[in-house]
């Protein structure tokens, strides 16, 4: 392991951004609903040229075949098909200062682009598996684009004093290079093109699922706010009635730095609401916490001393005045009180200093080479840490010229695969940080997650529904663990009412994704089966399958003579097979 270069300038930044007004509705695990752009028709669009444009209900790309495309009819999925004049399609929405996010399907080798303002654009290219930016799918997939944008700052005579700007950028949640130019002059607010702009070029793609959230300038104002401070600590807030209070005055933040240590201070005044509409509470605090408005209880963190958890709480609110109370059992220096709004981003009601940061460590790389690398850990899966990770690297093949490496997350309790990535292998500083379940191992590209359910199981039909775990009393399969191979990649093994496994993970040729080879021992008569996939819709294509609502692929699916099952179980479909009285190997690839 070898740190990357000193990036201290760019932690700070991280530090303070989680302060900034603007920057927290994508971090929080809650978040107000977004607006969308409905897609039943092309009527949210300015003359549409229905030629290039259309509505379509499900598509499908081949990602071996340029231009390759084909779409069934219904709603929900905007088209874009070349024509001779092809036109850009522009939203009837206006944005200012916005946050907008939708899915696109690339046909191979096609490409758009978005413009807001018309003047910020934002390329998208089929770069799938180029280094420029790793988080980009195979075409025939669906991707997701998350856009911050920004828009001018004019002075009270128009005239622009600060560029529209994109802040931030993320293709599947990573990063994202954009090569787009930008157009800076100076314009009046009446000549601004304020809409969204999807420009089509030579060849086909889809974009569907787009929301946003646009914001405006007023925030939630206080005033008049004075304080008590109680000496000790006291689980029950209404026990400060009958107590008196060791010093009382006014204050013009939020902090608990008004108060003292080991003592419980009480904060009321004014909240000045500026519109109608719903608002989303967020606090955090190390000593229990509780939030009032217009004497109701909104929102409290249960008596926690955790200063890195947050609880949520949404009230709607008429525009106008209310009296607002905090009462904060200070055991740790934290309290922290944001809040999001009807056009109004994230933003915080107490001061910076308010916060308690936890020990930050510089970004330390995994760096691999020439040859795999095995590291053991824990990992963040579906927003919850899975402590049974074995993260793999496998470098590129000699032959993949420009492309990148591939790895993956296993879980060795299940024993499947649990997610997989492109590119750089993991981010190992966190291992340093505290103890237990927050020493993550944290992935280096834009991460597929996959099933959390184990590969093998005892089935009494094939109808039956699939477990969660392994099918024994301790949750854990028998006999397992995992040996090197010559090429120096785990072979993992394991058993089940004496049906044994084997499971070898390696580069898909031209190093396109994951090559999976499992080897079964069977116990005859045992009704044992093998998931393959699980997903919200699993379709077949001309290659194999695409699996979850077009998230991978799977292809090249070798069985023998063993047919695959497609088949729902609770609402989700899944790509199962059988194993017979016979030995077999199943062989197929994991492309994304």
């Amino acid at each position: 392991m070898m740190p990357i270069r000193q990036l201290s300038k760019k932690l700070v930044a991280c530090v303070l951004i989680f302060y900034a007004p603007l920057t927290l509705a994508q971090n929080d695990s809650q978040s107000l609903p977004f607006d969308t752009l409905k897609l039943d028709n092309l009527d949210q669009f300015i003359n549409p040229n229905t030629k290039n444009w259309q509505v379509a209900g499900n598509v499908a790309a081949d990602r071996k075949q340029i231009g390759s495309f084909n779409d069934i009819k219904g709603k929900g999925i905007l088209v874009y098909k070349p024509a001779k004049q092809s036109l850009p399609l522009i939203s009837k929405a206006e944005f200012g200062d916005a946050d907008i996010e939708l899915d696109f399907l690339l046909s191979k080798g096609a490409s758009f682009e978005i413009s807001l303002h018309g003047r910020c654009n934002i390329k998208i290219t089929d770069d799938w598996m180029k280094k420029a930016n790793p988080g980009a799918k195979a075409p025939g997939l669906w991707q997701h684009l998350t856009i911050r944008f920004r828009a001018a700052d004019l002075d009270k005579n128009g005239k622009e004093t600060k560029s529209a700007r994109f802040e931030k950028i993320l293709l599947n949640g990573h990063e994202f290079e954009n090569n787009a130019g930008q157009q800076a002059v100076n314009l009046s607010p009446k000549t601004i093109n304020k809409s969204l702009a999807i420009i089509g070029n030579a060849l086909p793609f889809a974009v569907r699922n787009v929301q946003f959230k646009t914001y405006q300038k007023d925030l939630i104002h206080i005033s008049a706010t004075n304080f008590k401070v109680y000496n000790g600590l006291h689980k029950n807030p209404d026990t400060l009635a009958s107590l008196q209070p060791k010093r009382t005055g006014v204050t013009d933040t939020l902090s608990h730095l008004v108060g003292d240590r080991k003592s419980q201070l009480l904060m009321e005044g004014t909240l000045d609401i500026p519109r109608d509409g719903d608002y989303l509470f967020k606090m955090i605090a190390g000593g229990g916490a509780w939030f009032y408005i217009d004497g109701k209880h909104i929102i409290d963190n249960r008596g926690t001393r955790d200063f890195e958890r947050a609880f949520y709480a949404k009230h709607t609110l008429k525009k106008g005045k209310y009296p607002f109370k905090i009462v904060y059992s200070n055991s740790d220096e934290c309290l922290v009180l944001h809040y999001e709004g009807p056009q109004i981003p994230w933003r915080s009601l107490t001061t910076p200093a308010s916060m308690r940061v936890s020990e930050r460590f510089e970004p330390l790389e995994y760096e691999v080479k020439n040859k795999p690398a095995i590291q053991r850990g824990f990992m963040m899966h579906r927003n919850k840490i899975n402590p049974y990770t074995a993260s793999v690297s496998i470098p590129p093949l000699a032959s993949a010229g420009e492309k990148t490496g591939n790895n993956y997350a296993y879980d060795m309790k299940r024993y499947n695969v649990l997610s997989a990535w492109h590119g750089r292998f993991i981010d190992v500083s966190n291992m340093w940080t505290e103890r237990g379940e927050k020493q993550l191992e944290i992935p280096l590209g834009a991460k597929l997650e996959l099933l959390q359910k184990p590969l093998l199981a005892i089935l009494s039909s094939p109808e039956a529904s699939w477990p969660d775990s392994a099918q024994t009393a301790e949750g854990v399969f028998p006999k397992r663990g995992y040996r090197l191979a010559n090429s120096g990649l785990p072979v993992y093994f394991y058993t089940l009412n004496e049906t044994s496994i084997e499971d070898y993970l390696s580069s898909a040729p031209q190093n396109e994704g994951l090559t999976r080879e499992v080897k079964i021992t069977p116990n005859a008569g045992k009704g044992a089966y093998l998931l393959l996939a699980e997903g919200r819709t699993i379709e077949q294509t001309t290659h194999g399958y695409a699996v979850d609502d077009k998230n991978y692929f799977i292809e090249n699916l070798q069985a023998g003579s063993v047919k695959p099952i497609l088949r729902r179980d609770n609402g989700r479909h899944q790509l199962i097979i059988p194993i017979q009285n016979e030995p077999l190997t199943i062989k197929y690839d994991i492309i994304w």
